[in-house]
């Protein structure tokens, strides 16, 4: 293998040392985490840069050193090939309290994650090579965008200051996710972003609509510029029903506790079980005289999932709003449809909307927001009959990650309708989509029905009627984020990595070397 600063090009059999750099909790950015696992897996070394909060996915946490604090672990003899450098968030919203003070807000905001950003960035060392064993500093940047600002330009930096590629990972643009009031800021935040794109390497985008766009728009004229589409990674798998009734089992306390503490009279679901059935959940039960089998149970509940941020980008009063009108409509009815909707996430919203639920007497609808740990939220997402996705595109051109974690369990979703939306939900093919409260509450009466109709006898599984089976037959099969990253990301990364640097950023990069 070639030596740091060798004109020799780089072949998949050599390894680099790759910076990974999220403006955000590394734990809650699921598509750069995965940018690290396939990586880690190629044989590569990886240095994961981004703010402290919640814990890494647990396939990562066997190529960490051990840390203090148990946030990182090892489980593997292998030498580490994965560090994570965290800092905390900059805590500036008072600011936020008053639009007078919102120039000052995101002043202060831009200036101390600059500090912070460049202070992390000095911690980050030369690497031993996996393949090698000789040391050398990050070679390659992978940078998540948004938020551009100031991340963008000091990376950009960062890469003529060292001689390292740099690839940009577009979720969306930076610029549109400042409120359209503030014009002047979005006007300088989209040349911000337009003088500073052309100087990466290499172009990562979520949709097709969003590479168009950089390349009309952004003048991004390189042809290095590639859709990686979101692809579930394989932890989000179709479940056997022996791992459903488990994670139920694990969490029916939990349940209980909530239908108790919110005065849900369903007596035929939650009476005090028999010794016989002591081991069924709200969903399963056991199957008699078969240890260890279990089934649906009849005349179950239907369970919907909403996994969010809790925050204003989801309008979380278009699904209590629904909910409201199915509830009525049950009562008006005499349906005997029962719904548990589970909203999963943390975020800044969630006690307010926790409050506004709470007030809510319906008598056939149950809400409950549960925090699931890495390891049990993608079988609990295996267990729902409907996914619920209330994401809205500041710029109409980036879609959803969590709706491929409902596809990879083959679990079909109903979906606000924007822009672009049709490249991943196709409406009536392989889910549902929405714009309005009353269309999503019609949506979901339509395809829970059967549940409601179903004979004393009969059981049914997640999904598995109605149109909800249909749906999921069309997501069955779906492509994983471990044969579409090799295809489609890698390809970007290596051209980057063959790019020869300028003279100046090849002779700044020497001076970096040799320090």
């Amino acid at each position: 293998m070639a030596s740091e600063g060798s004109s020799d090009k780089p072949t998949l059999r050599q390894s680099y040392h790759f910076m990974v750099v999220v403006l955000g909790d590394l734990g809650r950015s699921p598509r750069m985490q995965y940018h690290v696992l396939s990586l880690l897996q190629a044989g590569h070394f990886v240095t994961f840069v981004g703010y402290t909060g919640e814990q890494l996915v647990p396939p990562l946490l066997k190529y960490a050193p051990k840390a203090s604090g148990g946030v990182v672990t090892r489980d593997s003899n292998q030498p580490p090939t994965l560090r994570v450098v965290r800092f905390p968030a900059p805590k500036v919203d008072i600011l936020r309290s008053h639009s007078l003070l919102l120039p000052l807000y995101f002043a202060w905001r831009c200036l101390s994650l600059f500090v912070l950003l460049v202070t992390a960035l000095t911690l980050v060392k030369a690497a031993p090579l996996p393949s090698t064993g000789e040391k050398v500093k990050p070679q390659a940047i992978l940078m998540q965008n948004p938020p551009a600002i100031p991340i963008l330009s000091v990376m950009v930096a960062y890469k003529y200051w060292t001689g390292a590629k740099l690839i940009i990972d577009w979720h969306n643009l930076g610029y549109s996710m400042i409120e359209k009031e503030n014009i002047l800021l979005r006007f300088l935040g989209r040349q911000y972003e337009e003088a500073l794109a052309p100087f990466a390497d290499g172009h990562l985008t979520v949709t097709r609509a969003l590479q168009t766009f950089l390349k009309n728009e952004m003048k991004i004229d390189n042809d290095n510029c590639s859709v990686l589409h979101d692809c579930p990674p394989s932890i989000f798998r179709l479940r056997t029903l022996v791992e459903q009734h488990k994670i139920l089992e694990k969490n029916h306390e939990k349940l209980m506790k909530a239908l108790a503490d919110n005065n849900v009279d369903w007596p035929e679901l939650t009476q005090k079980p028999s010794l016989e059935d002591a081991k069924s959940t709200l969903l399963t039960e056991p199957v008699p005289k078969r240890p260890g089998k279990f089934q649906p149970r009849s005349q179950r509940p239907a369970l919907l999932v909403s996994s969010t941020s809790w925050t204003a980008d989801e309008d979380m009063d278009i699904l209590i709003d629904a909910l409201q009108m199915v509830d009525k409509r049950i009562q008006e009815t005499k349906s005997s449809l029962r719904i548990i909707c589970a909203i999963t996430g943390k975020g800044p919203l969630k006690e307010h909307y926790e409050e506004i639920v709470a007030k809510k007497t319906w008598k056939s609808v149950f809400v409950t927001t549960l925090w699931m740990e890495p390891a049990d939220y993608p079988t609990f997402l295996a267990t729902a009959d409907v996914g619920i996705s209330l994401h809205t595109s500041t710029s109409g051109m980036d879609l959803p990650i969590k709706i491929l974690d409902y596809f990879g369990c083959e679990v079909p979703v109903c979906a606000y309708q924007f822009p672009c939306l049709n490249e991943l939900v196709q409406d009536d093919v392989n889910g549902r989509t929405f714009e309005k409260a009353d269309e999503l509450s019609e949506i979901l009466v339509q395809l829970l029905e059967p549940l409601a109709s179903a004979k004393p006898d009969e059981r049914f599984g997640n999904h598995d009627f109605g149109d909800l089976k249909r749906y999921s037959l069309q997501v069955q099969g779906q492509l994983l984020w471990s044969e579409n990253w090799p295809k489609n990301a890698w390809p970007v990364i290596e051209r980057s990595l063959r790019k020869a640097p300028s003279p100046a950023t090849a002779e700044t990069a020497e001076k970096s070397k040799d320090d």
